[in-house]
């Protein structure tokens, strides 16, 4: 792929985006011409950028897009959910052919008929919008009456006249405007005028165009438009009202034609074409085949297209590929049309922009230049060492040449992380780049569920590592979806339990020391721990003897059981048991784990704990049993030595006072599985730690260091085991196992407070 090429495919995948939340925007407010402006300023982009590669069909859907968006502009074309649907389904398409161009190189096969639906569906809302009015004869720009008048009358195809006016540089940008005329297919007549009046001839200038081209063709729009899709700025295009119109005007008879095709027809047609594009190069089996033909035939008949019909009937017999090239030939010809992805499952919508297709990472320039300059700073000190080691051969007092060493060595030390944080940093992606893609996702899942839900986005402007925001999408997708399905209600229920009739989701990150916790909360139903056991015991999961001994919390976690579902039945977003185990297990995959916290009646909150990046941490590693292991130093509230005769006993274990407040006491070699190891002392160490929203008191055995390191997500075996949040490598070569006092105690029992006793 070429750098033109993919720069093209990124632009395309951030227009899609910000267009999408902007017709969002304007079916909350469809009066706000502010936000009409920017989705017609993005769909013309978007255009001007496609007619840079030769994509025809993406290019003529654009360029409907563009008239229908600059009508509503204009205020001749309402903003309604017709115009906002179809808006959407475009993007989708583009989103779609985007990854098939990175992928294939190409279009699919498709693109031809869905594109050619999809404008249909413009050019009928312009003719028919309640705001609309028809082009006659009389209402026809100057220019293009001067030139249709000798065709009038004449019977034929259906006519559409251009004017092109070159900008007077355009020799400079390698334009030929009558090159460009001579490509135009089905010239029926043209006209080339001056476009101002000449310059006298001594201030001619013969490298500035002054031309005014019109002209008459009888081939279909489409076609024509493809000719000059580089300088459509430059281009009026007009549809010419044909013999028949003109004779019906002034009281004429309308010879018989076949009915305009519904919009519902032209979609039936179009999903039998991508049924027969899905197979492939693959044989496609007569059954389906027999299908597609019957499926289109009996549809044309009901519309009163029998003619169509039979066409299909006879292609029928020659194989998949004369039936798919009739049926696109039908909608082509067609008088109207509508969307190919009609009553079509979601293809598009879930992923508009490409997903893990793209490949490019833009960095804010402040960034590469802090990074320059501390490569600078530490080629600085990698001199001074050359400096050091020729003191060293002059016989210098060994005392002084050592603290020179060390002053060096904390100088590099310096430089290496803040040269690390630097580098990582060059990797951070907005978290806005997942969460701008679900206003979408909310919007269509509840349309589809009859359900009015507000999504409300917050800390979108944390940073996580490029892998991380890249592979967050379909865990959070899971979520947002369940979310919408189980947890909240319709509007019925939450008007009788006093809640207001549109539900809330809260889409929320924030930074949790080293890593990042991104949330989904809804104000729902929330979970109800009886409603758990009483499913999982039907759906064979676990055995009552064991659900019973359960507590609520434990039975809460029962949602990520593979196979586990609260749907009464299979739909369109759930009840297929496959969602929240798939959520925890890409957490896992991330280095991350996943926790859930419900209040019956007041709605759930689902956490997802991710590593923000590989990040050089600062690492306090301390002693259980023989064993070293390490803490992240921000989870370390402090460290402090407490008598033994402090810490009690109560409902649950131990706990102590600090500063006033019973804090619980864990010893890290029980936490580990090792109870059989006895107390040693007077005094216990007590590392203070923040897990979970809570303040813990974990005894240790030692102290031994403090470490800045790479802490990497655990992998392989050691990514099975609960409670360990990285590894990373001790100076003498051993893995130090990097604990998280969060998953680590998530199996603990909290004892009681002494407050709460």
């Amino acid at each position: 792929m070429n750098d033109l090429l993919e720069q093209f495919l990124d632009e395309t995948r951030e227009l899609v985006l910000s267009a999408t939340e902007d017709l969002l925007a304007l079916e909350a407010a469809p009066d706000d011409t502010e936000a009409v402006n920017r989705v017609f300023r993005a769909f013309h982009t978007l255009k001007g950028s496609v007619g840079l590669f030769d994509f025809p069909p993406w290019f003529s859907l654009l360029h409907a897009a563009e008239d229908g968006l600059s009508a509503a502009r204009a205020g001749t074309l309402a903003v309604d959910a017709a115009l906002i649907d179809l808006s959407l389904e475009t993007l989708d398409a583009t989103g779609r052919w985007a990854d098939a161009v990175e992928t294939e190189g190409t279009l699919p096969g498709t693109a031809d008929a869905e594109g050619s639906v999809l404008a249909g569906r413009y050019r009928s809302l312009l003719s028919s919008g309640p705001k609309a009015r028809a082009m006659d004869a009389s209402a026809l720009p100057g220019w293009a009456s001067r030139l249709a008048e000798p065709l009038r009358g004449v019977e034929g195809r259906p006519r559409i006249a251009v004017r092109y006016q070159p900008r007077s540089d355009c020799f400079f940008s390698g334009d030929d405007p009558l090159g460009l005329v001579r490509k135009v297919p089905g010239l029926l007549a043209v006209s080339v005028e001056p476009a101002a009046p000449w310059s006298p001839d001594e201030e001619f200038d013969a490298f500035a165009c002054n031309l005014a081209i019109a002209l008459i063709s009888d081939a279909p729009r489409a076609e024509i438009e493809t000719v000059f899709r580089l300088v459509g700025d430059q281009v009026t295009v007009v549809d010419l009202p044909t013999a028949t119109d003109q004779r019906n005007a002034s009281g004429g008879t309308i010879s018989a034609s076949a009915p305009a095709m519904e919009p519902v027809v032209a979609a039936i047609l179009a999903e039998q074409v991508r049924v027969l594009a899905a197979a492939g190069e693959a044989q496609t089996d007569a059954g389906r085949l027999e299908a597609c033909a019957r499926s289109a035939m009996n549809t044309l008949r009901s519309a009163g297209r029998s003619g169509d019909a039979d066409r299909c009937g006879q292609a029928l017999g020659s194989g998949p590929d004369a039936l798919r090239a009739t049926l696109e030939a039908i909608l082509t010809d067609r008088s109207d049309a509508a969307s190919p992805t009609d009553g079509e499952e979601d293809h598009g919508a879930s992923e508009p922009l490409g997903g893990d297709a793209v490949r490019t990472l833009r960095v804010d320039a402040a960034r590469v230049d802090a990074l320059v300059a501390l490569v600078g700073e530490l080629v600085v000190a990698r001199n001074g060492l050359g400096y050091l080691a020729a003191r060293a051969e002059a016989g210098e007092d060994a005392g002084m040449l050592a603290r020179a060493i060390r002053e060096a060595d904390a100088n590099i030390g310096r430089l290496s992380r803040s040269l690390h944080r630097s580098a990582i940093s060059l990797r951070l992606t907005p978290l806005s780049s997942v969460f701008r893609r679900f206003g979408r996702q909310v919007r269509d899942a509840a349309r589809g569920l009859g359900k009015d839900v507000v999504l409300v986005v917050e800390g979108e402007a944390a940073e996580a590592d490029k892998g991380i925001v890249e592979n967050l999408f379909e865990p959070l997708l899971h979520v947002v979806r369940n979310a919408i399905d189980h947890g909240l209600e319709d509007a019925v229920n939450r008007r009788q339990v006093g809640k207001p009739e549109a539900g809330r989701i809260c889409l929320a990150a924030e930074q949790d020391g080293d890593g990042i916790v991104v949330s989904v909360s809804d104000d729902g139903r929330g979970i109800d721990p009886a409603f758990i056991r009483r499913r999982v015991v039907d759906r064979g999961l676990l055995q009552p003897e064991a659900v019973a001994s359960m507590d609520d919390a434990a039975v809460t976690e029962l949602i990520f059981a593979p196979g586990f579902s609260t749907a009464e039945s299979v739909g369109a977003l759930s009840g297929r048991g496959v969602g929240m185990d798939a959520v925890r297990a890409a957490a896992a995959r991330m280095g991350g784990r996943v926790s859930v916290e419900s209040r019956v009646g007041l709605g759930t909150t689902i956490r997802l704990h991710l590593p923000q990046t590989i990040a050089l941490a600062r690492i306090m590693v301390v002693g259980a049993g023989t064993e070293s292991y390490g803490i992240a130093m921000d989870a370390v509230v402090e460290v402090v030595r407490r008598p033994r005769t402090c810490i009690h006993a109560v409902a649950g274990g131990n706990a102590t006072v600090l500063r006033g407040r019973t804090v619980p006491v864990f010893r890290l070699v029980e936490l580990l599985g090792r109870r059989d190891r006895p107390l040693d002392g007077d005094d216990a160490l007590l590392l203070v730690v923040r897990a979970n929203g809570e303040t813990i008191a974990v005894e240790v055995d030692r102290f031994e260091d403090r470490i800045d390191t790479v802490v990497r997500p655990p992998a392989g075996l050691v990514g099975s085991v609960a409670g360990v949040g990285g590894t990373t490598l001790l100076s003498d070569g051993r893995v130090l196992l990097v604990l998280d006092p969060g998953g680590i105690l998530a199996d603990a029992s909290v004892p009681a407070r002494a407050e709460d006793r």
